[in-house]
């Protein structure tokens, strides 16, 4: 369990339904000051009341200092937050945010396709309206199963035809290799959906056309093979420590066991939050947002080392 410091105690303004599924939730500050900016494509770590601490996209308009969006899907196997928010959460309660950070952001390109699938529609929304304010040549794929499906709708209409909405269980699935090989040069693709979805574009992203590029983001860890867990020695440069990562334990629980503490939230390599400098050492990254020894990042709350020693900037 985190501790709260540095996070804003904001307020529940509005909870709003937007399918049977999925509500979207308005945070403020309680004296009405303006919050932290952000651009598209980033994420709050949000604490309940029950100490849960999720991430979630911001789906509002980046120029609205007043407050932030975020949209919260009812999940079957919650692992609790999804569970309160939908049951229990009421307009009014207070919750801790930290400040966003963006694992997301949109790069310059000659044009751009947004591909959502179901609730990853939510940085989706952000991105249109950049895109829009840019005057950039832009579209937005939305894939759901059925009408019902369909979040913020009234939003995405607003955009006119540049939201394509596809639903499966009116026709099919979308063919994934069609819409890639269809793109014009230069064109980059920015999705957020369910792993099938993202796993399927990056099978296929060789089929982009020149100058493109695909960026994703994932709710979920991929599903990769790794070498079994062996002991390892970290050295923490800046604190000047030598600790031992023992087989059955993670980098950050050793960490923390050592008395240096880290930021972390997801404690399964997809939120960003635990990113540490990697000095030397080769190491097995884990992760799920694309780090390698030549982006000089590390995420201990899954990543570990090939070799017998990692030294880290902590």
């Amino acid at each position: 369990m985190r501790g709260r410091d540095g996070m804003l105690p904001l307020i529940v303004r509005e909870i709003a339904p937007q399918t049977p599924s999925i509500v979207s939730i308005r945070l403020e500050d309680p004296a009405g000051a303006p919050l932290p900016a952000w651009e598209a494509g980033a994420h709050i770590d949000v604490q309940l009341v029950t100490r849960h601490e999720r991430q979630y996209s911001l789906c509002g308009d980046p120029a609205d200092a007043s407050g932030y969006r975020i949209a919260v899907l009812r999940e079957e196997l919650s692992r609790g937050a999804s569970h309160y928010i939908h049951s229990f959460l009421r307009v009014g309660a207070r919750v801790y945010v930290r400040s966003p950070r963006n694992m997301f952001p949109l790069a310059d390109a000659r044009s751009y396709l947004l591909l959502a699938g179901g609730i990853g529609i939510t940085p989706m929304l952000a991105m249109a309206r950049e895109l829009a304010a840019r005057n950039a040549d832009w579209r937005l794929l939305y894939l759901v199963r059925t009408r019902n499906d369909v979040a913020f709708a009234e939003e995405l209409a607003g955009f006119g035809e540049r939201v394509q909405v596809h639903v499966s269980g009116e026709s099919s699935r979308i063919d994934i290799a069609e819409v890639l090989g269809s793109l014009a040069a230069g064109t980059d693709v920015y999705a957020c959906g369910p792993a099938r979805l993202v796993d399927a574009l990056e099978e296929r992203a060789a089929l982009l056309p020149r100058g493109s590029a695909l960026h994703v983001e994932r709710f979920e860890p991929a599903l990769r093979q790794f070498r079994p867990n062996v002991p390892f020695t970290l050295v923490c440069a800046a604190s000047d420590v030598t600790v031992e990562v023992p087989a059955e334990s993670s980098m950050l629980h050793a960490l923390g066991g050592a008395g240096i503490e880290l930021p972390a939230s997801c404690l399964r390599g997809v939120c960003g939050s635990c990113a540490v400098p990697l000095l030397e050492g080769q190491a097995e990254h884990r992760d799920s947002l694309g780090a390698d020894d030549a982006s000089g990042i590390v995420y201990p709350c899954v990543s570990r080392a090939l070799g017998p020693t990692l030294v880290i900037d902590a």
